[in-house]
């Protein structure tokens, strides 16, 4: 009797459990579909940052290699706000500043006394005689290209309260055994004038061209007057123990758009520009 009844249990939970399996998987629910999109777009956001910063870094490194480099890596967390919409924490890499960047601040607070002191350059190097010229000849070319881009050290014109002979140490120069470079392309002026400023601005059309381009499976989410925002600060690690630096000054962008106005693109009722128009920008 034992022997049946533990047969007769094995094959009812061998049915059960067949009839299981031959069910198909429950759908996804809408709050599970959005969690993945927000998966997604976090993967996104931090590219896109990394991105505006790589091409920002190169038209630097084409006026500098040594200028600037972008330190730490981009991070997104995104956050579904019930009443609100979804919210992302984004962390932008830190612009570290190189000491031909501290050069340029220097230049730029006595830029009369740069270049005099070139012009005693050129002119101790015009006076250098034997085996010891050409080597003083190529470290003063060298410095020229370097200082290039800052407006100074172009050899072959008398800077103020230069002597017209220095042109032709320049010229020496010139023709020393060290290949001048080829031609450094144009950049934007803003790069040397405010580089903290232009990487920023670079970084936040980053971050609304992804929204606008990687939101749009978002929208179905979304209650039309739901926004899509992004916070973006400096990822720098700060220790809080430590007194306030007066002069330090982080700033907040906040980013937002309207799931309607996305939708409204992904609809083809506006474009893409106008959609990045839309994009509402605050600072903090």
């Amino acid at each position: 009797m034992t022997r049946t009844s533990s047969l007769i249990g094995a094959a009812a939970l061998a049915a059960i459990a067949s009839t299981a399996a031959a069910q198909p998987a429950a759908p996804p629910t809408r709050h599970d579909q959005l969690r993945h999109q927000i998966y997604l777009m976090e993967g996104m956001l931090a590219r896109a940052v990394t991105s505006g910063a790589a091409r920002l870094n190169s038209q630097f490194r084409a006026v500098m290699p040594d200028m600037v480099v972008v330190a730490g890596d981009s991070n997104a967390r995104g956050f579904h706000l019930d009443g609100y919409g979804v919210f992302f924490d984004v962390e932008v890499p830190v612009l570290r500043q190189s000491m031909m960047w501290s050069l340029r601040t220097m230049l730029d607070q006595d830029q009369q006394g740069a270049t005099e002191a070139l012009a005693s350059l050129r002119a101790i190097v015009a006076s250098t005689t034997g085996p010891d010229r050409a080597v003083a000849e190529a470290a003063l070319r060298r410095l020229e290209v370097q200082l290039r881009p800052f407006g100074l050290g172009r050899p072959g014109v008398a800077g103020p309260g230069e002597p017209q002979g220095m042109q032709a140490a320049s010229r020496t120069a010139s023709a020393a055994t060290v290949t001048e470079p080829a031609a450094r392309p144009k950049v934007n002026a803003q790069l040397l004038e405010d580089p903290n400023k232009a990487y920023t601005e670079a970084v936040v059309q980053a971050l609304i061209e992804a929204m606008v381009d990687n939101a749009l499976p978002m929208v179905s989410f979304l209650e039309p007057e739901a926004y899509l925002t992004v916070a973006a600060r400096d990822n720098e690690r700060r220790d809080l123990l430590a007194p306030p630096n007066p002069y330090e000054q982080v700033s907040t962008f906040t980013l937002r758009i309207k799931a309607a106005d996305l939708a409204a693109y992904r609809g083809g009722r506006i474009d893409r520009e106008e959609a990045k128009k839309r994009v509402q920008i605050q600072e903090f």
